[in-house]
Order: structure tokens, then sequence, then C-alpha cells
């Protein structure tokens, strides 16, 4: 599958919506989708030190994924010299076809070129097993100590690759 990843602009923002709750609901993750539209709707209002990269295929958008610097607007764990990914989506019908590892290089290649970054992290709920294994084939290792509390029950997980 040939795919291209570049920045999204305003155009992407219904696709990536669409993808984003899709790829999260159908895996089980959420259950309505009030639980990302505020945060992508947030988004494309344009906030400080974040941006979207969206992966084409064919010519149609088959995946995005959100990148943050430490004190950005959607920034949960990144420390200084850090760059944050997060809502990493892959359509549905398009999954296990190498999208997420090519957007996920992605940012890894834009933190490598940046001086002011040494490392990447992200969070990831406890039961995306598959996630899991994606980010520790790129060499991510968990970062216990910084797991990021939801709630007094719940914590995602901090995986993070120093560069």
């Amino acid at each position: 599958m040939d795919i291209n990843i570049r920045s999204a602009d305003r155009n992407d923002f219904g696709e990536i919506r669409r993808i984003t709750v899709a790829a999260y609901s159908d895996a089980g993750y959420i259950d309505d989708e009030y639980a990302y539209n505020h945060i992508l709707a947030a988004i494309e209002e344009g906030y400080s030190g974040s941006s979207l990269l969206v992966a084409e295929s064919a010519g149609r958008i088959v995946g995005s994924v959100f990148v943050t610097r430490a004190g950005g607007d959607f920034s949960d764990v990144a420390h200084d010299g850090e760059l944050e990914f997060r809502m990493l989506a892959v359509e549905p019908g398009e999954q296990h076809k190498g999208i997420a590892h090519g957007l996920v290089a992605a940012v890894i290649e834009r933190a490598r070129i940046d001086p002011d970054v040494s490392a990447v992290v992200l969070t990831i709920a406890p039961n995306m097993d598959g996630q899991h294994k994606l980010y520790e084939s790129m060499d991510f290792v968990r970062v216990p100590a910084r797991n990021f509390l939801l709630s007094d029950t719940f914590a995602l997980h901090v995986y993070k690759l120093t560069l």
C-alpha cells in the first residue's frame, strides 16, 4: 500500500473526526461520539504547539495523529524537550496495513530533525494490546512512573522513545 504522510489542513478535519471516532468506537474504546468530538472540535480552533498529520492512500485520508509539545494546549505528559502524540487513528477497513507504523515513524522523524526535541512520548489505555506491541516494536519503552490518571481508578500508560 502506497501511503503519503502530510500535515492536515482545515479541509481534512471532517474526515479526521469521522476516522478517529470510527476507529476508537469500532475497537470498543469509546461508546459515543462525544469522547473525541470535543477534542477534535477544539483542535480545529487552532491550539498552540499542536499539529495534525494525515496518512493518505489513493487520494483519500486513511489515518491521522495529533502531535503536540510540552506546554501545548493538549499535552498530557510531555516534558520540556519532548514531543507527544495522541489520538492515532486508522480507518477501520485499512488497519493492519502499516498505516499506524507510518504515522508514528513520521512523528519520530519530525522529532529527530528538531534540535529542541530529545524524546517522543505518548499515552495509551492498558487494554490496547495491538498498539502496545506497535510502540514496543518501534523501541518505545513504558515509563510507569509517568502514567497519566484519567480518574482515581484508571491510568493511561506512558511510553517514551529517547532519540
